[in-house]
């Protein structure tokens, strides 16, 4: 499911406009890029981590290279949607 299906798919269900839907979903990726962590009751929580530099291996010459540090999103599930997702 791509981001434009997921506003449909939550604008349909919640009789909400799509562009309202839209606006949701960007503010949550605009909270976590500023570090800000969000939670969503029994969804899950998203929230930015960083990962250090780091010396990796070239897959095609085997040679060390190094990997810049990084900025990551995380999202941990809540309760609800783990037991959700176990139950199918």
């Amino acid at each position: 499911m791509n981001k434009q299906e997921l506003v449909d798919t939550v604008a349909a269900a919640k009789c909400g406009s799509a562009m309202a839907t839209g606006e949701a979903i960007d503010a949550v990726t605009t909270a976590v890029a500023g570090r800000e962590t969000v939670q969503l009751i029994g969804f899950g929580s998203f929230s930015s981590g960083e990962r250090p530099p780091r010396v990796g291996r070239s897959p095609a010459t085997g040679k060390a290279i190094q990997l810049p540090a990084a900025k990551t999103a995380k999202f941990t599930a809540g309760k609800v949607f783990r037991e959700a997702v176990n139950a199918s």
